[in-house]
């Protein structure tokens, strides 16, 4: 799926690899260090929550002592500030107190997007509204293109985040092969079908 974006916002896309797209191309991140990358993933991970920085330096560096974690922090966030500054001088991350997030009057991402139309759809679905869930169902289906950030195997914080988005990629599956069978769309059903090779798409 190609982004979809302002002239104004860089896209990030999370399945499949991590990768800044700007006017729907990909954009080179010369990433200051891997803590700054590492935090930025999981800024993606929270999307629009706000998270305290403690939860942040936790999860970057577990176990460290709160002197040697703030200040491992504020160099972090530096350099990732840092690492998008050729990415249209943007700033990634803005702050309120000690919370922080990301920065969504300059960046959208995929998982996000996904997130929302994946929910929408099986709220729609729920409440009996069978073309406003297909329609959100079949965004969904279309963003989750590969796993999420699958060049980080073995971090437990972006694992479990894969997970979560995996199980909701069955979920949406599962609910469009319901409307397709309901709808007698075989052929629908056969492209669903080739989505199988997907480890989230267990079918019942």
């Amino acid at each position: 799926m190609k982004p979809t974006q302002s002239s104004e916002k860089i896209f990030i896309r999370t399945f499949g690899g991590l990768t800044v797209y700007r006017h729907h191309s990909p954009v080179f991140i010369s990433w200051e260090s891997q803590k700054a990358r590492l935090l930025f993933c999981y800024l993606l991970i929270t999307s629009d929550q706000w998270v305290h920085r403690n939860q942040l330096i936790e999860l970057l560096w577990p176990g460290c002592e709160p002197d040697s974690g703030s200040k491992n922090f504020k160099t972090t966030l530096s350099r990732l500030r840092k690492s998008f500054l050729g990415a249209r001088n943007l700033n990634p991350v803005i702050s309120q107190g000690d919370a922080y997030r990301l920065n969504f009057e300059s960046i959208t991402c995929d998982n996000g997007m996904f997130r929302e139309a994946a929910v929408s759809g099986i709220k729609h679905m729920t409440r009996g509204d069978v073309k406003g869930a297909r329609e959100q169902l079949e965004k969904a289906q279309e963003l989750y293109a590969a796993e999420f950030l699958p060049e980080e195997p073995s971090d437990q914080f972006i694992g479990e985040a894969r997970r979560e988005l995996a199980g909701l990629f069955t979920t949406a599956l599962n609910y469009l092969e319901r409307i397709y069978a309901a709808e007698e769309r075989a052929d629908l059903l056969e492209s669903l079908k080739s989505l199988s090779h997907f480890p989230a798409f267990q079918r019942n």
